[in-house]
């Protein structure tokens, strides 16, 4: 079955890696864009910058989990890798069967929350490694305050991202390390996060950003799920 019918030029495609579970501990995704596509391949431009495919760890056979819209339905694919075309893009191999699915809908709510980022501080490869390395000192137990300056801001908060404030210029793509303090006695959260949406300059000189989860631990995006619905309980807005 051809299934590159499924993929027109410039769509987004979210690209999952697939781990055993064994090693499975954190949530790995990127983010392509279909350049082109055949009855079992297709091709993606990754938006990191020209080395953006040298910046990932992707390895012959490498399993992905791919998640896109088709026609208003969620597309689900498991795909292979099969080579980096250039620095920017790589070309994939379809496997298995597709699946028209319900995308999941991660449950939101408005925040006020002690909050810290990293911009502008390297490729996706360095922003991977700056990610690994403050997360697991954090849960070593160093203050993330060595890190990045916490300031309260009101947030919508999901498992899958938040919105959040951030100073202007915002450009789409946009790598940002984030610290989020949830108040749950658990630690400070730390992830890799993406900007996939950019709002109107304010007159603070900040743009509203929406971010969402490329690298995070899954037993901290886990307490974001649940503190969100906490507060949904809360609220009385947990359905």
């Amino acid at each position: 079955m051809s299934y590159g019918k499924y993929f027109i030029k410039g769509q987004k495609v979210f690209i999952k890696r697939i781990f055993t579970d064994e090693e499975r501990t954190a949530l790995d995704t990127i983010t392509g864009y279909a350049m082109r596509s055949q009855p079992m391949q297709l091709d993606l431009a990754l938006p990191y910058g020209c080395d953006a495919a040298d910046s990932y760890p992707f390895e012959p056979g490498m399993k992905f989990e791919l998640l896109t819209d088709h026609k208003g339905m969620g597309l689900r694919l498991v795909a292979s890798f099969l080579e980096k075309i250039s620095g920017q893009d790589i070309r994939l191999q379809f496997e298995g069967n597709l699946e028209f699915i319900s995308r999941r809908i991660y449950h939101r709510v408005d925040v006020n929350a002690w909050v810290g980022v990293q911009r502008n501080t390297g490729n996706l490869a360095g922003m991977r490694n700056l990610w690994e390395d403050h997360q697991a000192q954090i849960k070593a137990g160093i203050s993330a305050a060595k890190f990045t300056e916490f300031v309260k801001n009101l947030i919508n908060l999901a498992g899958g991202g938040l919105r959040l404030p951030l100073k202007a210029p915002v450009a789409l793509s946009e790598l940002v390390l984030v610290y989020l303090s949830l108040g749950d006695k658990k630690g400070i959260v730390c992830a890799l996060t993406e900007v996939v949406w950019v709002g109107k300059l304010q007159d603070d000189e900040q743009q509203m950003a929406g971010l969402r989860f490329l690298n995070i631990l899954e037993d901290d995006q886990g307490r974001i799920d649940l503190v969100v619905k906490s507060l949904l309980e809360r609220l009385g807005q947990e359905k």
